[in-house]
């Protein structure tokens, strides 16, 4: 073995370490350091997505263009079999796109959302 292949092992003996499964929903979960909900992860100097560094050391790089849809809206799951290469616009359309937004039925400050104290703008 290689001393490369021993820092190797190393770092995905780490990695491997801050993670836990969830056998009811088959999710990989972060435990690691999150980023707005995404599992963060440092390689050999360099800050990295959690799911996309394993999902690339199993299936080799994503293409430039696409980026990694969670199948299981799991932002902590660094399963690969629950990411999916798509486009910025694909990984749009199947995610939340605002439906969070419409759910809400008061403001920061505890005031009521409602047709007296909201306008709808012309865009909608």
């Amino acid at each position: 073995m290689t001393m490369q292949e021993i820092k190797e092992a190393g770092t995905i003996a780490r990695f491997l370490a801050k993670i836990k499964v969830n056998e009811e929903k088959a999710c990989w979960e972060w435990q690691g350091g999150l980023s707005n909900g995404y599992g963060v992860f440092n390689s050999h100097g360099k800050s990295c997505r959690s799911h996309r560094w394993l999902y690339e050391l199993c299936n080799g790089l994503v293409p430039k263009g696409l980026e990694l849809d969670h199948l299981c809206r799991n932002r902590r799951c660094v399963n690969p079999a629950h990411l999916e290469e798509v486009t910025h616009q694909e990984n749009t359309r199947r995610g939340l796109g605002g439906k969070h937004l419409s759910s809400k039925t008061h403001c920061p400050k505890g005031h009521p959302y409602n047709e007296t104290n909201n306008r709808i703008s012309a865009r909608g």
